[in-house]
């Protein structure tokens, strides 16, 4: 099959790029008229209430020996992207007709490093990730997040990981998304200090392609079991684009090795920031982010630390991401969910953890000391904490998902206050917190 697009793309004036280790996705490059008559498409610049766009004019067409063969054509426009979702302590407005946001909660900190997260969530000092290689998904110039991750080690009192770029597509010199990296990186190892590798996958941008490509890699490679992405595009738009069809099917492959991917489910609450959404605010077109939304990546969400004990320790956070997927169908890991689960189509988020940034975490960012939350900060928290369970297990922990339903409601602490304007935190499973946060403690028990 990679021969025949090969030679097609030869015949319309293309040039093939790279074709990926799998030999699933195959890259190409070509001026634009080239590109127009190769997909039978005209590329045209539109503007949109919000941002201006370019899009195909007419649906992009292959020969009929390619058409059957081919899930799905990336890069014809600039709407395929997916976004990063770090928040910065600002509380932003709430829409009209909103509740108030909480007060500041009343806790001993107002923000968690990683030894104050170990102490809420009950992560036992025995296992701390040791030998494992955890994965981060990045894009643009890594650098800063390099050196930032140094300081917040010395800072924080935490050994060094072995931290290991691996390049997927041609470098680049962007730096919009170091603030991404920053909490991603250290997140993830202040939550498996012990970790013995961290190796960053940075391909040039987050658009779809590079991003199929990326993810690909990564499975390809199978050197990491778990990994994390704190990016993601509106579900629909993902569709539109193709970046589910692309996906979808690498995702799928790293389930049946065993690997895990942990994605954030956004900062816009029930809605997907599309068009009209803003970051770090309840608003926008109902749906969640792909792919947290894949049935096979693991989808956290957000919480608020409130200070108090009990049942009421932690809500739902206003913002974070969740509500049932309008194209992908009910996993069958879901099927006994139970809680607000209806079973109409698959459930974001499965877990949760702090994401508030009123309550967030303490990082470093271009060296200084800085406090973030959002779930870019949730999702790479639970890569390190998935980190301690293959160490406490040995490496045997396949998809993470198949064990996170497994497990008896002991091993987390069920969120059952706050909501997110269109779906509330219930007793057990809800659309807003999942199955809720760990003890992680208990998890490690009884995976």
């Amino acid at each position: 099959m990679v021969a025949a697009v090969s030679t097609w793309a030869r015949r319309s004036g293309l040039q093939v790029v790279s074709v990926s280790q799998s030999r699933t996705l195959v890259r190409l490059r070509g001026p634009s008229p080239s590109v127009e008559s190769a997909f039978g498409v005209r590329l045209h610049r539109f503007r949109g209430p919000a941002f201006d766009y370019t899009a195909t004019l007419g649906d992009a067409r292959l020969p009929a020996a390619l058409a059957g063969r081919v899930a799905a054509v990336l890069g014809l426009g600039d709407l395929g992207r997916l976004e990063p979702s770090v928040r910065l302590p600002a509380d932003p407005p709430l829409p009209p007709g909103d509740p108030p946001p909480l007060p500041r909660p009343s806790v001993h900190l107002s923000h968690y490093g990683p030894a104050d997260l170990w102490r809420f969530y009950d992560a036992p000092p025995a296992f701390r990730g040791t030998g494992q290689a955890i994965a981060v998904m990045a894009a643009g110039d890594v650098s800063h997040a390099r050196r930032d991750l140094a300081l917040f080690e010395s800072r924080q009192g935490l050994p060094p990981v072995r931290w290991t770029t691996i390049q997927v597509g041609a470098p680049s010199t962007d730096l919009a998304g170091s603030p991404e990296w920053d909490l991603d990186t250290q997140v993830s190892t202040g939550l498996a200090p012990d970790a013995a590798d961290l190796l960053v996958y940075d391909t040039t941008s987050l658009s779809g392609g590079d991003i199929a490509a990326e993810f690909a890699r990564w499975v390809a490679d199978d050197r990491a079991r778990e990994a994390s992405a704190s990016f993601g595009a509106c579900e629909s738009l993902a569709y539109l684009t193709g970046i589910i069809e692309a996906l979808d099917p690498v995702l799928l492959q790293a389930v049946a090795q065993g690997q895990s991917l942990f994605a954030a489910s956004g900062d816009s609450g029930s809605f997907c920031p599309a068009v009209i959404g803003v970051n770090g605010i309840p608003l926008g077109l109902p749906g969640p982010l792909y792919p947290a939304s894949s049935p096979s990546a693991i989808g956290v969400g957000g919480t608020t630390i409130t200070g108090q004990q009990g049942p009421l320790s932690e809500l739902a956070w206003k913002a974070g991401g969740g509500g049932i997927s309008h194209l992908e169908l009910p996993p069958g890991y879901q099927s006994g969910a139970g809680g607000s689960y209806v079973g109409v189509g698959r459930g974001v988020p499965d877990v949760s953890l702090d994401a508030d940034p009123l309550t967030g975490y303490s990082v470093v960012m271009d060296g200084k000391d800085l406090i973030v939350g959002g779930t870019s900060a949730s999702a790479p928290a639970w890569l390190g904490i998935w980190a301690r369970a293959q160490q406490a297990r040995g490496g045997r922990l396949g998809f993470a998902n198949v064990a996170l339903y497994r497990a008896p409601a002991r091993a987390f602490h069920d969120v059952v206050a706050g909501s997110q304007v269109l779906h509330a935190a219930t007793p057990g499973w809800d659309y807003c917190t999942g199955r809720g946060t760990p003890d992680i403690a208990v998890l490690l028990q009884v995976l």
